[in-house]
């Protein structure tokens, strides 16, 4: 939908900004970038057709009424408050931003999802019985040789679905175990593999991934990049999302790529049968988040490893 000029060069003005730094310390990622601009674009067409001029005109109030109206979830309204600061506080005096006047709505935190070791197990063995189910140097069993490395990489390693999509083949170091992986931001950090990721990768490199490289006539991007689709193409995250989906689906379980993430940091806390867990701070870096806040969400779901503890080691257990 098309606004009126004095919209239309504040929102390209906005993407423009976001494409190099904008406010923040980092570029945003294309898709955010993207995101940040859809949600002004909304709000710019409410006011708009509000007879509301140009963002200089903007005020607190009107912002409130337009998010209210909008309809958005308590958690998008929040979203679209970060959008909105970066996209008016060039136009007012500092500290007086609208965007930043407006109070974000309270947002309860939905538990974390919940997929127990012995799942964990159960999903990683499906995915290698999958591979002797298939005809020896048939394409479907190069596909089932990867959607294990996948597996193991999402689970072994906690990686996020764009995390694996972007892996090179240059970033993994087998001698010593470990990936390197850029994460949101563009921060890099680099991860431990566990043995059966080790495995599960030689693997899909030796025997699976080639046949899926020739199907692309062997591209600058198959060359590159570690997991391929069925044309030998880099894979990308609604891909990952099926092969993923249809595994844990398989053995009655609804969940995507994330849920392997959030198992990967529970099981850490637990640790093995619940016992011997990880510290906090180690989880943190190899999830790659930058605040602890966001890593503690993952103390909820360890209540009876936490629980023991406290019998285990306080005096009055």
């Amino acid at each position: 939908m098309s606004l009126p000029p004095a919209w239309e060069d504040s929102l390209r003005e906005l993407d423009e900004r976001l494409s190099h730094q904008g406010g923040r310390a980092r570029a945003l990622a294309p898709q955010s970038r993207a995101g940040y601009v859809r949600d002004c674009r909304r709000v710019a067409a409410w006011l708009s057709q509000r007879g509301v001029a140009a963002p200089a005109d903007i005020t607190p109030s009107m912002l409130e009424a337009a998010l209210r109206d909008i309809g958005w979830a308590p958690s998008t309204q929040r979203r679209a408050l970060t959008s909105l600061r970066e996209w008016l506080y060039p136009y007012f005096p500092r500290g007086r931003c609208p965007a930043s006047l407006v109070d974000a709505p309270r947002v309860e935190r939905a538990p974390v999802p919940r997929l127990s070791q012995d799942d964990a197990a159960a999903l990683a063995e499906h995915a290698a019985r999958a591979i002797d189910e298939t005809p020896p140097r048939s394409t479907a069993r190069a596909l089932a040789i990867r959607d294990r490395a996948l597996i193991e990489v999402l689970y072994g390693s906690g990686l996020r679905r764009q995390e694996a999509c972007d892996l090179v083949l240059s970033s993994l170091d087998f001698e010593h175990e470990t990936l390197s992986v850029v994460g949101k931001g563009g921060y890099s950090r680099t991860v431990p593999m566990t043995e059966p990721c080790v495995d599960a990768l030689r693997q899909w490199i030796e025997q699976g991934r080639p046949r899926l490289a020739a199907m692309a006539g062997l591209t600058a991007a198959s060359r590159a990049c570690v997991f391929l689709s069925r044309t030998g193409a880099p894979m990308d995250g609604s891909a990952v999302y099926r092969v993923v989906h249809g595994m844990l689906d398989a053995l009655g379980r609804t969940g995507g790529p994330h849920l392997l993430r959030h198992a990967a940091a529970t099981h850490m806390l637990e640790g093995p049968g619940g016992t011997g867990g990880a510290h906090l701070r180690v989880v943190q870096e190899f999830l790659g988040h930058a605040s602890l806040a966001t890593t503690e969400r993952y103390t909820g779901v360890t209540t009876k490893a936490m629980q023991k503890t406290l019998r285990d080691a306080h005096p009055r257990g």
